[in-house]
């Protein structure tokens, strides 16, 4: 999950630049909050929004760039657009903008789903709102939100590089850049930056060390080779170019490229099909990263490129199985939102389609990156509900009623009596009152 700050402008484009997305049918208008006088108005125009913003804005006379934009993206799909909406919302908050007019844009036309923030700079007193570091604030933000430790992802990641096995420095670093790392080498150490800031660093010498011990894996070729020629034959092999969201005159960046083949042998094989080229040209190029064995090919050691984007019979497309194990960011948010969005606890879980693993006593959501304990995300009054559930769900099985299943009560984060669950419970009593406009 990324947040990144856009431009300030006087003028307030970033209102025109959204409502443009969702008259063109590639965006939505998700949250419309604190306008005054326009949240009763049924239908509401791009110019008295602007026109909103800038009357607010003028307490301040100033500052002069007092648009605030903002986006924050996830992977691909990872996240659908309400969810997406609500750490949004989170994240205005924590950055001081809550009480401010804001509107909250989902964005539909990229490779990563993603949403816009807009706002004004300026507080209801006609004070600008803090802005110092804030483009590493709106990273913590997000990783506070999400409950990332960065520092530790990064060590599991360097632990995870010395598990595979790759033939030169440049598999090793599309290893680091495959998992959101940008990467520079300083000092004979390979930094890891993410989130604007060096995380890890990683020897030289211990890359170096790995290259020697490397020998291709001949039989997992050949495998590799029996896979590519069959399926190619199926699925489509064209190489979509990916590109990142385009903000108003600013050319979209070239991030890669996107194949059928590929998201089928990903989710067939666990192994990743990534096209190298430039500029969004034909690649040059491929490589294959083989997770179950931890093991990097070139695509020349397996199947020739020529081969791949010429085979014949690529009619299909390959529909992404909903129903895939999900990663551990991803079971932390669907399992908070099973308790908080849904009438019962049944509803949410079955709507997400959460797994569990009950072991001693204790309770593990299933994840495609191991087990997560739910102790880590619920807290105590939950942790009973969702072991009453549990136990009442195995003795459904057994024969129980489906009415006494199903009138188990969802408990929200807020019938916990602490600070933060009381800020919790105010905060969502203001997003859904009555002068909250969502579409």
């Amino acid at each position: 999950m990324r947040a990144k700050i856009l431009s300030s402008t006087s003028s307030f484009k970033g209102v025109t630049y959204n409502t443009n997305k969702t008259q063109n049918e590639k965006g939505e208008l998700m949250r419309l909050l604190n306008f005054g006088y326009l949240q009763d108005t049924k239908e509401i125009g791009p110019n008295e929004v602007k026109n909103f913003l800038i009357a607010h804005s003028n307490r301040n006379s100033i500052v002069r760039d007092k648009q605030f934009h903002a986006m924050i993206s996830c992977k691909e799909r990872e996240y659908i657009k309400e969810e997406l909406t609500d750490i949004a919302h989170e994240w205005v908050d924590k950055m001081g903008y809550g009480q401010n007019p804001f509107l909250i844009v989902f964005h539909k036309d990229t490779a990563n789903n993603h949403v816009h923030i807009v706002s004004s700079r300026i507080d209801k007193e006609g004070k600008k709102i803090n802005d110092s570091f804030e483009k590493i604030r709106a990273q913590e933000a997000i990783n506070e939100i999400m409950r990332l430790n960065p520092k530790q992802e990064a060590n599991r990641t360097t632990d995870a590089l010395q598990e595979f096995r790759f033939s030169t420095k440049a598999q090793g670093m599309m290893l680091l850049e495959n998992l959101g790392y940008k990467l520079k080498e300083t000092n004979q150490q390979l930094e890891l930056i993410k989130y604007g800031s060096v995380q890890g660093r990683i020897p030289i010498s211990e890359i170096n060390q790995k290259l020697k011990s490397y020998v291709l894996d001949k039989t997992r070729a050949n495998q590799l080779k029996a896979i590519l020629d069959k399926y190619s034959k199926i699925y489509k092999t064209d190489p979509i170019p990916l590109f990142e969201p385009k903000h108003g005159s600013v050319s979209a960046k070239h991030l890669g490229y996107r194949s059928d083949l590929g998201d089928f042998l990903s989710a067939k094989f666990g192994v990743q099909l990534i096209f190298h080229g430039k500029d969004a040209k034909t690649p040059y190029g491929y490589s294959l990263i083989d997770n179950a064995n931890k093991i990097v090919f070139k695509g020349s050691e397996v199947f020739p490129i020529k081969r791949l984007l010429e085979a014949e019979g690529k009619q299909q497309e390959f529909q992404t199985d909903k129903s895939k194990a999900i990663n551990l960011i991803e079971g932390k948010v669907k399992l908070r939102s099973a308790f908080n969005d849904f009438s019962t606890i049944q509803q949410g879980l079955e709507h997400h389609s959460l797994r569990f693993d009950r072991r001693e006593g204790d309770t593990y959501l299933n994840t495609s990156q191991g087990i997560l304990s739910t102790k880590d995300i619920l807290q105590s009054k939950q942790l009973q509900a969702l072991d009453e559930y549990l136990a009442l769900s195995e003795e459904h099985s057994s024969g129980q009623s489906q009415d006494e299943f199903d009138l188990i009560p969802i408990l929200h984060v807020a019938n916990d009596e602490d600070d933060e669950a009381a800020h919790g419970r105010k905060r969502r009593k203001k997003r859904n009152g009555d002068n909250e406009i969502t579409r």
